[in-house]
């Protein structure tokens, strides 16, 4: 069954009473732009490959999305700035990216947050994912819906990671985001933002140690590479918001509103569906080219959550504190049930 954020099925009820008065709800040759940093071959770019399939389908061919991965139109900070004016229709972005927009989505990306999809996909899917979607149309964007990042884990050239201390004086590549950038460096690494377009020629030069994300990430843009040790840290979990310009949507009818809904629906639960496929193949992937992979022991992922509750707590209250024990009960009613 499709659910629509509330948000969404406002404005769509509004476009249709629109529609109504001035039948504008004809579909119209159209162009839409998708641009993201992964490769194509990446979940993100098979899931934008699935919306721009199904657009198609549903229009005959009237609207054509043109996908663009690799970061061909601009890294994300460039690429959101880009659908806010209309340039780019649409992309996928990690939650801490918009929290300069609106601070609330930053709380996703707090250490050790989550420990299963089942938990990420009650808090996702549920009030607490559709409040923060609601603020979107304020900045320039149409929220439709989360895609699946996964469970990010750190890569380097110099050792494995087996426990805290090990981690003390890489030089890490984190996300251009404080809680990326605080939580490595409260464990004792020594934190580089940059871009993620930057990010496999830092660590040919070694200009970096290593990096930190998802495996089918670390698979999909060859970091095997360059890197020799994958640690399963697991430390934050990524969705990402699928977002789409308002000054596209403002332009669209009713049925095309609706069709993109639609789409944008199903290309969601495709793409989780083949990210986290993608997440259990890579890890065998990644032996084959070569990496040696190591799990952390349990207690160790507790000592490290236990040394990360200065940053937990410093930005649960910059994020809001109401907030994010919405979004713990949430992750508690899951455990329960378990």
């Amino acid at each position: 069954m499709r659910i629509i954020p509330k948000v969404l099925t406002a404005l769509l009820c509004s476009s249709l009473a629109f529609s109504a008065a001035s039948h504008a709800d004809e579909i119209s040759s159209r162009v839409f732009k998708v641009g993201f940093v992964q490769a194509k071959n990446h979940p993100h770019g098979l899931g934008a490959q699935k919306f721009a399939d199904i657009m198609k389908e549903k229009t005959d061919g009237k609207i054509k999305v043109m996908v663009f991965g690799s970061g061909t139109l601009g890294g994300d900070a460039q690429v959101i700035s880009s659908v806010q004016g209309g340039i780019v229709d649409m992309t996928m972005v990690t939650p801490g990216l918009l929290a300069g927009i609106e601070k609330g989505f930053g709380m996703y990306g707090m250490p050790f947050t989550f420990e299963n999809a089942k938990e990420v996909d009650a808090v996702l899917d549920g009030p607490v994912g559709q409040k923060l979607l609601e603020t979107l149309p304020a900045h320039g964007l149409i929220g439709l819906g989360y895609w699946d990042h996964g469970f990010r884990h750190v890569t380097n050239s110099q050792q494995p990671i087996t426990k805290l201390e090990d981690l003390q004086g890489l030089k890490i590549r984190v996300q251009q985001i404080p809680t990326a950038i605080e939580t490595f460096n409260q464990l004792g690494a020594n934190a580089t933002p940059m871009s993620f377009t930057e990010l496999y020629t830092a660590m040919e030069t070694r200009t970096v140690d290593g990096q930190e994300n998802p495996l089918a990430a670390i698979e999909t843009s060859k970091f095997f590479e360059v890197q020799k040790y994958v640690s399963l840290t697991g430390h934050f979990y990524d969705p990402l918001v699928a977002i789409f310009s308002k000054k596209t949507w403002d332009k669209l009818s009713a049925t095309e509103r609706e069709i993109v809904l639609e789409a944008a629906a199903e290309a969601q639960a495709y793409e989780r569906k083949v990210s986290r496929e993608m997440d259990v193949t890579a890890r065998e992937s990644l032996a084959k080219h070569g990496m040696q992979v190591n799990v952390l022991a349990p207690e160790e992922i507790a000592r490290m959550r236990e040394h990360l509750k200065p940053v937990t707590d410093k930005f649960t209250q910059e994020y809001g504190v109401e907030l994010v024990q919405a979004m713990t009960n949430e992750i508690q009613k899951v455990r329960n049930q378990q």
